[in-house]
C-alpha cells in the first residue's frame, strides 16, 4: 500500500501533539514504504482554519526545506496543484479517495 490516512480530527489533539503525531506517522510510513500520507486535521469550526491547520502550514515549509517530506498539497489546492498531478502518477490509489474530489481545506496530502 502506497497511501495511508492519519485522522487527527477525531482525537482533537493539541497543536504540539498533532505535529508530533504527524512526524511519527511520517517516520512509520517511510519504514513501511508508504509514499503518500493524507492527514485529516479539520479546518476550524468557522471554516477559516483551526490552530492545527495554521501551525501545520508553517511546519510544512520547514519540513520540506529540510527534506523530511518531498512535497505537500493543501486540500483546497488539490484540483489545481502540479504536485497533486505528481502524486496521482506515483500513487494512483488517491484517485479513489472521495476527500479529493472537492475543495477540502480540512486535509493535507504529503508526498514522502
Amino acid at each position: 500500500m502506497k497511501y495511508k490516512t492519519l485522522n487527527l480530527k477525531d482525537t482533537m489533539p493539541t497543536v504540539e501533539l498533532a505535529l508530533a503525531m504527524i512526524e511519527i506517522e511520517i517516520d512509520t510510513c517511510k519504514k513501511e514504504g508508504v509514499q503518500v500520507l493524507k492527514v485529516i486535521h479539520g479546518y476550524g469550526s468557522h471554516g477559516v482554519g483551526g490552530e492545527i491547520k495554521k501551525a501545520l502550514k508553517k511546519w510544512l515549509i520547514l519540513k520540506k526545506r529540510s527534506h523530511f517530506i518531498n512535497d505537500y498539497v493543501l486540500g483546497e489546492a488539490w484540483s489545481t496543484s502540479k504536485t497533486a498531478e505528481k502524486i496521482k502518477n506515483i500513487c494512483p490509489e488517491v484517485l479513489g479517495d472521495s476527500d479529493l474530489f472537492s475543495i477540502n481545506s480540512g486535509i493535507t496530502i504529503f508526498l514522502l
